[in-house]
Parts: C-alpha cells; structure tokens; sequence
C-alpha cells in the first residue's frame, strides 16, 4: 500500500476486509478496483516527506509538508498550526497508538478549523490508511501501523536522496532548464539595447492583490461616510439657527424640519463609522 501510494501513485482507496483476498500460499490479491486514487510526483515527495516527519515527531516538518498537500486560504497563523499538529502527534503517532478513523478525523477537524481545504486525492490517501488500518487487524492482529509507516517514509525519503535517485532528479531538472538557458543570452541581449537607447520600461499594477484594493475601498468609505455626516450636521445646525423657511402646515416651517432631518441623518452616519472603527478593534 505504501509502494502504491509513494512510489507508484495509484492506489486502492477502499481496502476494507472484503476487498482483500488471501491465497492459499499466502499470497494477497485486492479486489473490486473501482475506486482508484490517483497521485502527482509532487504530492507522493510531500506524502513521503510527511511520514518521515512523523518518525522523528517533528511537528514543524509535518506542519510545512501538510501545507504543500492542502488547499491553503491567504493567511495561516503556523505557529498554532504547529501546537495542534504536535498534539495530534503525541496522542495518535506514538508507537502502539491506534491511527485509524479517529487520527483522521481529528485530522480534519484541525484542517476545517484553520480554513485548509484537502484536495480529493490527498482525501483518498487518508480514506484509505483508515480502512487499511481495520483490515490489518483482521490479516495480522498486533500489526503497528504507525511504526511501519513512519519506517517506510523515512525509508523513501533515504532513497530519494540516493546518487541514482539524485542524478535522475538532476537531469530532469536540467532538461527543463536547458531552453530557458539558450533564450537567456538572447533576452539579456535585449534589455541591454533597450536600456543603452532609453527604451527600458517597467510597468507596476497598483493594487493589484485583492486586499490591498480592499483596505483602499474600506478607507474610502469610511472617509466618506465622515464628510457627508459632518456636512449634513453643518447644515443641519445652520438650518436650525436660521429657522423660518416656507410654511408646511400651520406651525410647522420647512427649514427646521430639514434641519432635524438632517441631524438626524448626519449622527446615524457618524455613529456607523465609529462602530466599524471600534468593532474592529
């Protein structure tokens, strides 16, 4: 299972004890393939990395390759992310602990409470050690999970950093760098003659990330809110002294009825802005 998950990148999610058979020689055979889990290299190294992480019960290192397999929102306070993680550790990974559904559950309910979001396939892997982990009590009660898997990931992750396993990773590396290596003295000729003849531009898009447009619009509405109040209690007070104006009814005149309308007015938009300021803080 764990070759099929770090090595290969297909695997069985659903490896409950009716989807395994045992033969006569001791041989296993998995049966009903219809739910498959599907893995990027990327993700098997974060995967791996993972495991080996929770060898050494090194809750920043699993805390970090957590982050690399999850959906994570803009901000995440890390260093809680971390305390939660090391608990988890402490109840869940030490050796003899039990992994299963429990582990898995906790797990999410730490992934909902900081906003991380587990992509489907990563979802799979945890599925599937949670079922496998009730199979093996039935094919070899006693079997710790925990410990073979923390072996097993400190083991792949060895034997990616091999001289083959190295070697392999670097030639790719460089046949993916190599058409990038021959455009750059071309593109270095280019901004060389650009900027000797004062043609080099730089164009910088102003506000560009969300928040930023954000904060601007907030402050803008807050600023506005705050000149049309105080406007409107200005007029409204000279409204009130001047008095008069066109009769509405029979003791009633126009000017001082604008002018409470427009206290009026004026104290609902002052008071909105200064719920915001302190609400927020």
């Amino acid at each position: 299972m764990l070759d099929q998950v770090l090595v290969h990148g297909i695997f069985h999610v659903d490896l409950h004890p009716g989807n395994v058979l045992v033969t006569g020689d001791g041989r296993l055979g998995l049966l009903d393939l219809g739910s498959v889990g599907r893995l990027d290299a990327a993700t098997r190294d974060a995967i791996g990395q993972l495991l080996a992480a929770l060898g050494r019960r090194d809750s920043v290192a699993v805390s970090d390759a957590l982050l690399q397999v999850v959906d994570r929102p803009a901000e995440v306070d890390e260093r809680e992310l971390q305390r939660a993680i090391g608990a988890l550790i402490v109840r869940y990974a030490a050796p003899g602990s039990s992994a299963g559904a429990a582990a898995v559950a906790a797990l999410l309910r730490t992934f909902a409470a900081y906003g991380l979001g587990v992509p489907p396939a990563v979802a799979a892997v945890f599925r599937a050690f949670a079922t496998l982990e009730g199979t093996l009590g039935l094919v070899r009660p006693g079997f710790d999970l925990v410990t073979h898997a923390r072996a097993a990931g400190t083991r792949r992750v060895a034997e990616a950093l091999g001289p083959d396993r190295l070697r392999a990773s670097l030639e790719d590396e460089l046949a993916a760098l190599l058409p990038v290596l021959r455009r750059l003295p071309r593109r270095i000729d280019r901004l060389g003659d650009a900027l000797e003849h004062g043609r080099l531009r730089v164009n910088v898009r102003l506000f560009a990330d969300e928040q930023d447009r954000r904060l601007v619009t907030d402050l803008l509405h807050r600023v506005l809110l705050t000149v049309i109040g105080s406007a409107a209690g200005i007029i409204a007070v000279l409204l009130l002294r001047t008095g008069g104006g066109p009769r509405i009814s029979g003791a009633v005149d126009l000017f001082p009825v604008l002018g409470y309308f427009l206290l009026i007015v004026g104290m609902v938009l002052i008071l909105r802005v200064l719920v915001v300021v302190f609400r927020r803080e």
